[in-house]
């Protein structure tokens, strides 16, 4: 791994434990077991290192989902598969939230560059949800908005309450919305 990436993904690490903001050059080139000559030589900057990071990190996401479409064959598991990775999240005790909403609360500008990247990666979770409930055949952007603010809330809760139970009960309602937009599909 080279340094450079070895840099974001430590970056990535320690902002979502703790935020970017709490992510000084000092903390990182502590938890990267690096200098800070090292961390400035490679991105100028610390707000460089962060959008460079978040860009990677909001990629890594987004080539997961796609991957996810190889791997899982059942549309209703596909619709769920970010849910279930909240639950190895929450039981591997790796789950911290979100990062991009703690990038838009810690950087409110809504034309600042973090703001912005996080801003484009909720889009494309949007767009995702839109994908996978068409794949059941529900071409609704509503109830696809609908489904992201559940999910979103879900993870707004699992920050408060780091309990699996929560999951379980939103991919069942999530089926529920699912199973009754597909009837009144079928009955019109």
């Amino acid at each position: 791994m080279s340094k450079r990436r070895f840099l974001i993904d430590s970056f990535i690490a320690l902002s979502a434990k703790k935020g970017v903001a709490a992510a000084g050059v000092d903390t990182i080139a502590a938890y990267a077991d690096v200098s800070k000559k090292t961390i400035y030589n490679q991105f100028g900057s610390k707000e460089a290192l962060a959008i460079e990071a978040l860009r990677k990190f909001s990629h890594d996401l987004q080539t997961k989902w796609s991957q996810e479409w190889s791997d899982i064959s059942d549309p209703k598991e596909l619709l769920l598969a970010r849910f279930t990775t909240l639950e190895t999240l929450i039981s591997t005790q790796e789950f911290f939230g979100c990062i991009f909403l703690n990038v838009c609360k810690e950087y409110p500008d809504p034309k600042h560059e973090l703001h912005l990247i996080a801003k484009r990666h909720k889009d494309a979770s949007l767009e995702e949800m839109k994908k996978r409930i068409g794949n059941l055949g529900i071409f609704d952007d509503t109830v696809a908005l609908h489904i992201e603010l559940i999910y979103e809330g879900l993870i707004s809760k699992l920050t408060v309450d780091q309990d699996t139970e929560l999951i379980i009960q939103t991919k069942n309602l999530v089926l529920s919305i699912i199973s009754l937009n597909g009837e009144i599909k079928t009955r019109n």
